[in-house]
């Protein structure tokens, strides 16, 4: 099935999808046993060197990891209920419904608990996440990074564009603040 076929009220599908392209598209899709996250592992905070090497592994511009941060303004151990029961997860607001159960398969054999919590509560593995998440929009928008932007909150096009003008207005914010540091 086409990625792009993906709608809100199919998100599983859209999912298994997902995991279908996941081999092709993510080097870090492991299974279990390759996997460098076990269930006894620490949880690691949400740091710029995380922010680095999933910019690096998934090809995603710094900058553009960062817009997903500030957009979504999550935080480690936050689950933020939506209207339609689903709960975002972790500082790049991961939504549960739409990509729990794939993530499980590929990372935790299954174990969507495990799986919850390490979205959840590791900041470094959330944001590797939600940057794959950005980067099967991105593939799915045929590398047209503004459609993908929506693409990582909804396919509903009302949707999407109210996500894509958030998203803009923190972007602009974030490239900012970078362009006073490097001036300092």
């Amino acid at each position: 099935m086409r990625a792009s076929k993906c709608r809100p009220k199919v998100s599983r599908v859209c999912a298994a999808a997902a995991a279908a392209l996941a081999a092709s598209v993510w080097p870090m899709a492991p299974t279990m046993a390759e996997s460098s996250y076990h269930t006894s592992q620490a949880y690691k905070p949400a740091t710029v060197e995380c922010v680095m090497s999933a910019s690096r592994l998934q090809g995603v511009p710094v900058p553009i990891i960062f817009g997903f941060l500030k957009t979504e303004g999550g935080h480690l151990g936050q689950e933020s209920r939506n209207t339609d029961g689903s709960y975002d997860l972790g500082p790049m607001q991961i939504n549960d419904r739409a990509w729990l159960q794939t993530i499980a398969k590929m990372h935790f054999a299954g174990d969507a608990a495990a799986a919850r919590n390490f979205v959840r509560d590791d900041g470094c593995y959330n944001i590797h996440i939600g940057t794959w998440i950005f980067k099967q929009a991105l593939v799915e928008a045929g590398g047209d990074y503004r459609a993908a932007v929506g693409y990582y909150n909804s396919h509903n096009p009302a949707y999407a564009e109210r996500y894509r003008r958030r998203y803009a207005e923190s972007l602009e914010q974030v490239l900012g603040v970078m362009n006073q540091s490097r001036k300092q």
